[in-house]
């Protein structure tokens, strides 16, 4: 039985000649590290939230500025990984020490829908390895801003962070378990007259170029072929197939836009919580990162005035 002396007092119902008290309205004190480690989790951006709570204006339109500079930097290094990525599939299929009748253009294209879900318009018409490289980075291009359109650019480049941060915590441990049994059968190589710790330098490198080689593949394929799905609520949910080598029918589909929704937060195995953002807007025309660059140096974009605005 509990003592009703324990228990709070009941609250008078609200009478005209007792009104119901007001809520308190006075502000909390905003704490600059939380605020720090919330941008940081948002937008992949870390920085400096001091003063804050002394000039809370221009000290948001600093952060605004730092998260903006933050977002320009990872889209150029999604861009950077996306061009290795072609790269790659060009030295796999299309080898400049091969004769331009000598290319798989149809293991190119299979390989380019399995890797960016899309099928390019390709052909064997090309003879010149640069220019279909252009051809691909320049379709490419727009299926990358097609995704940065139906997700929004911060959101797409939340999915980015969380996939490489995804791979990176899985290929690891497979890492570690493949140097251990590297390190326990490298003493044999003695008997072949070759020097164990070479050997193990060597071959460890390549592993973990194999290691990172599959994060990018597996990063791509994810970012390219994630949709949003709308559930019956109204709620959009992001689909993220996992990455096969040998299925190479894929296409996107768009779900429509809104909000993506998850289990788990970045930290867990199911898709995250989608984070709100706005597209970003281009005040000037845009120049392609393989174009010349508008100052005139005859430098490629991306090496010249490109280099400065992504640093």
């Amino acid at each position: 039985m509990v003592d009703a002396l324990t228990q709070p007092p009941p609250v008078p119902p609200a009478t005209p000649d007792n009104p119901a008290p007001v809520a308190s309205t006075t502000p909390m004190p905003l704490d600059p590290d939380r605020l720090r480690s919330a941008i940081y989790r948002q937008y992949g951006a870390y920085p400096d939230a001091t003063g804050v709570t002394e000039d809370r204006t221009g000290a948001l339109d600093r952060l605004a500025r730092d998260v903006a500079s933050s977002l320009i930097q990872q889209r150029e290094r999604l861009l950077d990984l996306s061009e290795e990525m072609v790269q790659q599939l060009m030295d796999e299929h299309c080898p400049a020490s091969e004769h331009a009748d000598e290319w798989d253009m149809q293991a190119l294209s299979t390989a380019v829908k399995e890797r960016f879900g899309f099928e390019p318009s390709i052909d064997n018409q090309f003879a010149e390895r640069e220019v279909l490289v252009e051809r691909l980075w320049g379709e490419l291009e727009k299926i990358i801003e097609a995704r940065e359109a139906e997700f929004s650019l911060p959101v797409f480049l939340y999915f980015a962070r969380y996939f490489y941060q995804e791979e990176i915590d899985q290929r690891w441990i497979d890492h570690l378990k493949a140097m251990e049994a590297l390190r326990e059968g490298i003493g044999l190589r003695g008997y072949g007259q070759k020097d164990p710790k070479q050997e193990y330098k060597k071959e460890g490198f390549v592993i973990f170029g194999e290691m990172m080689g599959g994060i990018g593949r597996n990063v791509c394929e994810k970012l390219f072929h994630m949709q949003l799905r709308r559930e019956e609520s109204g709620a959009a949910e992001v689909q993220v197939p996992q990455p096969q080598r040998k299925k190479a029918r894929r296409t996107i589909e768009s779900g429509g836009g809104g909000t993506a929704q998850a289990g788990s937060g970045s930290g867990g195995n199911g898709a995250p919580a989608e984070p709100e953002g706005r597209p970003v807007r281009r005040n000037e025309p845009k120049v392609g990162r393989n174009d010349p660059c508008p100052c005139g140096s005859g430098k490629k974009y991306k090496k010249c005035h490109g280099a400065v605005v992504a640093a």
